[in-house]
């Protein structure tokens, strides 16, 4: 009997061994969910959020009322008792505002598009530091809309947007990554999900992207086929 329990553990062991590993930023959003959806049945996903997502393995919860930096120490603790090495981290958290620099609620807008767009993706960049594999995959949610063009009309989205690009670029430097990792920058136009249409019901949703869509591109991008290269942002336009 003794014999045979040391053999299952054996085998769950190895069984664990062979599921690569993906920690991703936002996967209770519209995108978060399709990313989760689209790697679990291959994958061990980590979901970092602030709520829950039933289809992720695991669940660390951020509460956006306690700053940041005082929560790491604990983000760290967590992810390191599922283990110390994801062959992709994928941040997909973000929001969206309007409002020009004349507005007065200009620096709540500002504060908020930074706390949901770059202190997001800087949480995702510092433990790729940590745990991103030798050749695993950086993957930060950037906007075409802001890559191509000023914004003056949503400004503090287009200045969150903005750090996130920077950010991207100065990680896929990989002076504190491995040299063989890679660093991508997604670059959405419109994104198809409930709260857009409620917000543009005269647009035409054909030329959207489904999140479905982009989180099937991300896990072949992570499973190792046609991955950009590194430094790489990729535009992500839908052809009709």
């Amino acid at each position: 009997v003794d014999s045979f329990k040391a053999t299952q553990s054996q085998v769950s062991k190895m069984m664990a061994s062979q599921y690569k590993h993906l920690l991703v930023i936002g996967g209770s959003g519209n995108l978060g969910k399709a990313v989760v959806r689209a790697f679990n049945p291959t994958w061990k996903v980590t979901n970092i959020a602030h709520n829950d997502n039933e289809e992720s393995h695991n669940n660390i919860i951020l509460n956006p009322k306690i700053q940041l930096s005082t929560q790491v120490p604990g983000v760290l603790e967590q992810i390191e008792k599922i283990t110390k090495s994801y062959e992709a981290i994928i941040c997909v958290a973000g929001g969206w505002t309007g409002g020009s620099i004349k507005d007065k609620d200009i620096f709540d807008k500002f504060e908020l598009m930074t706390n949901q767009s770059v202190y997001s993706s800087l949480l995702a960049g510092h433990l790729a530091t940590k745990y991103l594999t030798n050749t695993g995959l950086l993957v930060f949610t950037g906007a075409a809309s802001v890559f191509k063009d000023p914004t003056p009309s949503m400004l503090a989205y287009g200045l969150a947007k903005s750090g996130v690009h920077t950010l991207a670029l100065n990680l896929a430097k990989r002076e504190e990554l491995n040299i063989d990792s890679t660093v991508v920058t997604i670059l959405p136009e419109t994104i198809d999900t409930p709260e857009n249409r409620e917000g543009m019901p005269n647009a035409d949703f054909s030329k959207w992207a489904p999140p479905e869509k982009i989180a099937d591109l991300l896990k072949m991008w992570a499973d190792g086929k046609n991955r950009p290269i590194n430094g790489s942002y990729a535009l992500l336009k839908v052809a009709n």
